[in-house]
């Protein structure tokens, strides 16, 4: 059974032309080029910033990302991800205000690949407020 670490690149660092491998977490809030290939979950922070491909299990994805991804189980995109390449995943979660250009295929769990075009984005209209209920008196 391999040892699993926890690696955070913290928001002041730039590490360009690496490759991070190996079990656990990691954490980028700072800006990296490479390639990252764990077995665990691979976390991109608001501020954090990916120029190269992603191999994990899992991924929660919140900053700048120009790369490739593939992701064995569920990539979430939060609100505050911008990303441009392919995704490929067996579950894929978009916050609303995600931003997202290129391609993903949904990998079912048999290993067949579903090809899903990216929908255009519809603007989200609120709710209209509920109507006034006109209030009943009783005159005495």
């Amino acid at each position: 059974m391999s040892k699993k670490t926890d690696t955070v690149l913290s928001e002041e660092i730039i590490f360009e032309q690496g490759l991070i491998k190996g079990c656990g977490t990691v954490r980028i809030d700072g800006k990296f080029s490479g390639t990252i290939n764990i077995e665990g979950h691979v976390v991109l922070g608001e501020t954090g910033v990916i120029e190269g491909s992603i191999t994990s299990d899992t991924a929660v994805l919140a900053g700048k990302l120009n790369g490739d991804v593939f992701i064995k189980d569920t990539l979430r995109a939060t609100s505050t991800a911008d990303i441009s390449g392919k995704i490929e995943a067996g579950k894929l979660i978009v916050d609303e205000g995600a931003v997202f250009d290129g391609t993903f295929n949904i990998t079912k769990e048999s290993g067949k690949k579903i090809t899903q075009p990216v929908p255009p984005v519809q603007p989200v209209n609120p709710p209209a407020p509920p109507a006034k209920k006109e209030s009943k008196t009783k005159n005495k």
